[in-house]
């Protein structure tokens, strides 16, 4: 154990007299966060209703019921518009500024006309919210005339304002009762994306100064005086690996620190959640770094296949964007990469508000990576230097 430590201690000392390395491991994933945190702004838990603008230029009875309809059912929200936006209507929709435009005829007898990108999800959303408010005015507005024919006095118009209002309040309710609960999927955005994406990106980058040393040994024969001691293979291995883990441990609380204490992620939700995924993306990091270490032949072969697995990890799963904005088959092979499940794992805790359970998955995948290339990287060694 104490070659281990010494061993460990020694790559420890030279990843931190490198001035680089605070750039690489502190610096860069610090701005890169604050940065695509403030770029990146998606709608997550935001009102994600269609929404509708609609032009009634002389107020008619079904545009006004039309309106009411839709603020009472909550199905759209609603904003009105004057003549010139009505004009202007194709622009609009085209622009993405509203998902549709109704505009309503002065003559009640002539159906309103809409514009929408049926397309678009949120044209479609739109599209079906108004021919369901259509159809309820115009339903409501039929029995309001007929009890008003049958019943001398009756104000038709009195009964349709009431019969819109009872949509609000329907006598029959639906509603789920037992089975399991799903998750809460909501889609992370700004800081709550930018936040564990970088910690995972620049974690997985931060390998490629620790996998330069054992080049350098190689390089500079120093790993072959190192294996004439009594130091054994297996301490020499587990000595690099150590060190490297330590390094990305270090790194990924440094930006678990700064995201809670100055952009508000809430990774402190569960703490001990946090850590132990901390600990499984660090082993699967350092296992990584170890095998292009034992692989790559010179520091620009590191340089090139650090990068490469740092894009490919980083991209594919999900670091750079929410792989719940993606469809089905890029989300299936995202998660076969243990970078996606790295990002499941901290965004369950952080934005959805999970408990300790929603890690264990993600962390066994992460450790089951980490013994792969584990085992590779000593396959890799020992082939080496037999």
């Amino acid at each position: 154990m104490a070659r281990i430590l010494a061993i460990a201690g020694k790559d420890l000392s030279q990843i931190l007299r490198d001035r680089r390395s605070a750039v690489f491991l502190v610096l860069m994933p610090v701005v890169f966060t604050a940065f695509l945190g403030l770029a990146f702004r998606w709608p997550s838990s935001a009102d994600s209703r269609p929404l509708v603008g609609i032009a009634d230029p002389d107020s008619s009875g079904f545009g006004a019921a039309l309106v009411r309809m839709l603020e009472s059912t909550g199905t759209a929200r609603v904003t009105r518009l004057d003549r010139a936006d009505a004009r202007r209507g194709d622009e609009l929709v085209r622009r993405g500024r509203l998902d549709a435009v109704v505009l309503v005829p002065a003559d009640p007898a002539l159906s309103p006309h809409v514009v929408a990108d049926r397309a678009e999800p949120g044209g479609a959303a739109a599209v079906a919210a108004l021919q369901s408010a259509a159809g309820r005015v115009r339903l409501s507005a039929g029995i309001s005339r007929l009890v008003a024919a049958e019943v001398p006095g009756t104000d038709s118009a009195a009964l349709l304002a009431v019969a819109l209002d009872a949509w609000r309040t329907p006598a029959l309710r639906l509603r789920r009762e037992g089975g399991r609960p799903q998750p809460s999927r909501i889609t992370p955005s700004g800081f709550s994306q930018s936040s564990p994406g970088t910690l995972i990106q620049f974690a997985i980058f931060g390998m490629m100064t620790a996998a330069m040393l054992l080049v350098t040994e190689r390089r500079s024969r120093a790993l072959a005086r190192m294996l004439t001691t009594p130091a054994s293979r297996v301490e020499v291995i587990a000595g690099h690996v150590l060190a490297m883990f330590a390094v990305t441990l270090a790194q990924s609380l440094l930006l678990v620190a700064f995201g809670r204490l100055v952009l508000g992620v809430n990774y402190t939700a569960q703490p001990a959640a946090v850590l132990v995924l901390l600990v499984a993306l660090s082993l699967w990091v350092a296992s990584l770094g170890l095998f292009i270490g034992t692989v790559a032949r010179g520091q620009e072969q590191v340089s090139l296949l650090s990068m490469v697995a740092m894009f490919g990890f980083s991209a594919g799963g999900g670091a750079w964007f929410p792989l719940e904005l993606t469809g089905r088959v890029f989300s299936f092979i995202g998660h076969l990469l243990p970078s996606a499940w790295a990002m499941d794992g901290l965004q369950n805790v952080a934005v959805r508000g999970l408990g300790f359970s929603s890690v264990v998955a993600p962390a066994l995948v992460l450790a089951g990576y980490a013994a792969v290339f584990f085992a590779l990287a000593v396959w890799r060694f020992h082939a080496e230097t037999a």
